[in-house]
């Protein structure tokens, strides 16, 4: 799988790289950084965020519970829950045109939907953007482009969307999650999609 977090994302947009320290002192509003003790990272202002650990990604349930939300139905939004986390599905119509990672406007409404449910939910939950994909091409094109879409989403969660950086991760799963047969073009359709997993869980 290919795991990318946000301290590698910050690192390509910021010459100077992300910044960590060992003491909640060192790390003030004034010098934007983060300190990573072994309760798990910790923002600047003092908000912990819990870290869940791959194990619990590796083990994300995606025939969760579907949630009856008129409102993110109507954007076309699927919503999953249990009592561990909340699982966002969107399919790349929705977000993106053919073979490309650009969110066209229609999208952006879609996403702030999300962020709308997001900043009801605990702020000290991580999330991740999974990028899914068909199996038509190869499977190195179908992990980039997976890739690719995963980070504009994270890109735009984070700065359009006003999602602290330190709860966002990617992982690009290209064809190798499908929802349904790769055989009809109605299966390669739910194929294709972007999840965004939120963890709610606080214990």
């Amino acid at each position: 799988m290919m795991i990318l977090g946000v301290a590698a994302f910050t690192a390509c947009n910021d010459p100077e790289g992300t910044v960590e320290n060992d003491t909640m002192g060192d790390a003030t509003a004034d010098t934007a950084v983060a300190y990573q003790d072994e309760r798990g990272a910790v923002e600047a202002d003092g908000v912990q965020i819990k870290d869940v650990g791959e194990d619990f990604w590796a083990g994300i349930d995606w025939d969760a519970p579907v949630v009856d939300d008129p409102e993110m139905k109507n954007a076309g939004v699927e919503v999953r829950s249990n009592n561990q986390y909340n699982i966002y599905t969107m399919d790349d119509r929705v977000l993106f045109d053919t073979d490309k990672a650009q969110i066209r406007p229609e999208g952006e409404q879609k996403l702030q939907e999300i962020v709308n449910e997001v900043k009801n939910l605990p702020q000290n939950g991580q999330i991740r953007i999974f990028g899914h994909a068909d199996a038509r091409a190869s499977n190195e094109y179908n992990k980039e482009l997976s890739a690719e879409r995963a980070r504009a989403v994270q890109d735009w969660l984070q700065n359009k969307g006003g999602i602290n950086a330190n709860r966002l991760s990617i992982e690009a799963m290209g064809e190798t999650e499908p929802r349904a047969t790769n055989e009809t073009a109605r299966g390669r359709q739910l194929n294709r999609r972007v999840a965004v997993v939120v963890v709610t869980q606080q214990s």
